[in-house]
This record gives structure tokens, C-alpha cells and sequence, in this order.
């Protein structure tokens, strides 16, 4: 057996922002990178921790992880 950590992920698309943000807070993250748009529909991007061209590699990566359906 490895020793891979397997996280259940909530497959929700009725999430407020609040229930979304509070169920990332409780993962313990190292860093984060938080996407969305506000109420008039301007993207808003904050990070923890990482340069422009890291927050790039890790959209890319979710960007991945979504186009297969959510398999690593």
C-alpha cells in the first residue's frame, strides 16, 4: 500500500462562497488560491504565499484535474 492521502472533495454545485470557502479552510492547506467574481462580475484572484507564474502552474493543474472529470 502507498501512502497517497485521499481527500473527498464535496462534487457540489450549490455551494455559497461561504460553504465553499469554510469546507477548504477545514483541509489544512499549505497554500491556496482563491478565483471568483464579485457581485458587479469582476474576477477576483488572491493567493497565499505565491508568485504569479505558481499561481499559473497550480490553475493549470486544476485545469487538468477538471477536464478528467476530477481523476489525478
Amino acid at each position: 500500500m502507498n501512502n497517497m492521502k485521499v481527500i473527498a472533495l464535496p462534487a457540489s454545485t450549490n455551494f455559497t462562497p461561504d460553504q465553499a470557502l469554510n469546507s477548504a479552510l477545514s483541509l489544512g492547506m499549505a497554500d491556496a488560491l482563491i478565483v471568483g467574481y464579485d457581485e458587479d462580475g469582476v474576477l477576483v484572484v488572491r493567493s497565499s504565499r505565491m508568485t504569479c507564474a505558481e499561481a499559473v502552474f497550480l490553475l493549470e493543474k486544476a485545469k487538468n484535474w477538471a477536464m478528467s472529470g476530477g481523476e489525478l
